[in-house]
């Protein structure tokens, strides 16, 4: 099935019977043990895999019990084992065999168990032979760890319950595709998963990694003049359809994952990634970092505690991109407690459309101690920071205490609608530098408030124009707009939704880029940061948050989608 054909029979009310997660500092689960079920609903905009969360193991294959003689389709491999031996066909764990078998044939589990540092050419190639009614299985005994590289061929395989380190990267190379890397820990090694296809027609595709913990590499905090550039995940060219999510990541020596590169120009090389529902924190770089890529979709995850390692970084933000990737979609994620929000570079032969900035909460935001901040440049850093992209779309935010508000120093048009953006300490609450980009963007439905004194807005030159009545009057296309204190229920506690009596509450309304992403994908994301479905009342509340957003959390009913109101 292709994308467009399968994308367009998912509903948004799916919820997966999954293998659940490891606490932090926990072992990951191993085969003797399956771990919990629990429920996970994808997050917003993101569609379902064909392969690699449903699929269990006890669902599809019955281990041997007792396990004292071989089985065929069963594989035991435990290479310290004094008496382990490929002579054998399968293995048990009383007499096992010392490698994994090649290929490893559809319909098999290979067990392992011990430390499996095999590596006959410096690394050791694992071709399985999975299919769709038959997939294959790679699982770890409690405590089996991988110490040596694996370039997987793989075809409808599952790798779960297993610990890479030392040189234990993963690499998927062509013709792999529908491969799930599940219930791993991945640590203290420089890049720990990707891989590549051939080329357009030889591509890898269909790559799940899911519920693992990726982190830690030696030096992740040392040596600020050196770009390291080992990224927890990167895919090199031709990579098409990968879901990463709710995953734990931390102390990588680049980012969380980097998707894409500078491909002259090539936005396709890279397609249909979806980063979701991850926790990811204190990594050398930016955890989620976009090059040129088409169709990304970035939604619900948590970033934070994101701050300045490198020297050649003002900061850190939770999301940059540059070189101008191509419908880049950063949904309903909670940014906070780190040096700045989204940051997009220059697009550097770049010529996607985009980025689109829907429903994020982001506050808590602060430069670097020894970081001059020049509020007269857009490219100061900011919750939002827009020095490339083309043709962007920042809407409905919740951005609150932060350094700077929604800032850009290019001339490419923004729509800034439904935000709310308030407490701005040092820069702009919005900041247009250039006169092209105030004469082709606009502004509205939009909530701006500052403790003690106006918002503050620069357009196009060096004027402040304090106050939104000020900033209207001199820019025609802005309108809608309010100045008002947004009545959070309980700020300190971290619960940013509008009170009852809040000027937000039914003030805003629907902006059209809803229906751009359902006519793209089929999949409706008219929602808020929380999970309700909006509208909660007459009419949208501004901002990422609605007033009655607890009392429907996670709500994701599927309706028919009404046209959009957009800007005026």
């Amino acid at each position: 099935m292709d994308h467009a054909t399968a994308r367009h029979t998912l509903t948004l009310a799916l919820l997966l019977g999954l293998l659940g997660a490891c606490a932090p500092g926990e072992a990951p689960p191993g085969n003797g043990e399956p771990p919990p079920e629990t429920s996970f609903a994808l997050p917003a905009g993101i569609p379902a895999p064909e392969f690699g969360i449903e699929e269990r193991l006890e669902d599809r294959y019955t281990r041997p019990d007792p396990w004292d003689r071989e089985t065929p389709g069963w594989y035991y491999v435990h290479r310290q084992h004094p008496d382990a031996s490929d002579e054998r066909s399968y293995g048990t764990p009383a007499a096992p065999r010392a490698t994994v078998p090649d290929p490893v044939p559809a319909g098999s589990v290979v067990v392992l168990a011990g430390t499996y540092d095999f590596a006959p050419a410096g690394y050791d190639r694992i071709v399985t032979r999975g299919t769709a009614a038959a997939p294959v299985f790679l699982v770890g005994e409690p405590g089996a760890v991988v110490t040596r590289k694996w370039v997987l061929e793989a075809s409808y395989t599952i790798v779960e319950g297993l610990e890479f380190t030392d040189r234990g990267k993963v690499v998927l190379v062509y013709p792999s595709h529908h491969v799930a890397l599940r219930n791993n820990e991945h640590h203290h090694l420089a890049g720990k998963i990707g891989g590549r296809g051939n080329s357009d027609a030889e591509r890898v595709h269909d790559v799940v990694i899911y519920n693992n913990k990726i982190h830690s590499q030696d030096g992740w905090d040392q040596n600020p003049d050196l770009d390291l550039d080992n990224h927890g995940i990167k895919f090199d060219a031709w990579v098409d359809r990968v879901w990463v999510l709710n995953n734990e990541g931390y102390h990588n020596g680049g980012n969380f994952i980097q998707i894409g590169d500078a491909y002259g120009g090539d936005l396709t090389r890279n397609r249909y990634f979806y980063v979701g529902g991850n926790r990811l924190y204190a990594n050398r770089q930016s955890p989620i970092g976009v090059k040129q890529a088409s169709d990304v979709v970035i939604s619900e995850n948590e970033l934070f505690d994101n701050r300045k390692v490198q020297n050649n970084a003002a900061g850190q933000s939770g999301i940059v991109f540059q070189y101008g990737p191509d419908r880049l979609w950063i949904l309903f994620n909670h940014i906070h407690d780190s040096n700045a929000g989204i940051t997009g570079g220059s697009n550097s032969s770049g010529t996607g459309e985009g980025p689109y900035i829907v429903g994020n909460l982001i506050h808590g935001l602060r430069v670097p101690p020894d970081f001059s901040y020049n509020p007269d440049t857009g490219w100061a850093p900011a919750a939002v920071m827009l020095a490339g992209g083309n043709g962007r779309y920042v809407i409905d935010n919740t951005i609150y205490d932060v350094d700077g508000g929604i800032h850009t120093p290019s001339s490419s048009p923004v729509e800034i609608h439904g935000n709310l953006v308030a407490e701005v300490r040092l820069g702009y609450h919005l900041f247009l530098e250039t006169t092209a980009a105030v004469t082709a963007s606009r502004a509205s439905a939009n909530a701006f408030f500052q403790t003690g004194g106006p918002a503050l807005f620069r357009l196009g030159s060096a004027t402040v124009h304090r106050g939104v009545a000020a900033m209207e009057t001199v820019w025609d296309r802005a309108a809608g707009n309010l100045e008002a204190d947004p009545r959070f229920a309980d700020p300190a506690a971290g619960d940013y939704r509008p009170r009852a009596d809040s000027p937000l509450v039914d003030s805003g309304r629907e902006h059209d880029v809803y229906r751009r992403f359902y006519d793209l994908y089929g999949l409706d994301i008219r929602r808020d940061q929380a999970g309700a479905a909006r509208p909660q009342g007459a009419d949208w509340d501004r901002g990422a948050l609605e007033h009655r957003a607890a009392s429907l959390a996670r709500t994701y009913a599927l309706r028919e989608l009404t046209s959009g109101g957009g800007a005026p």
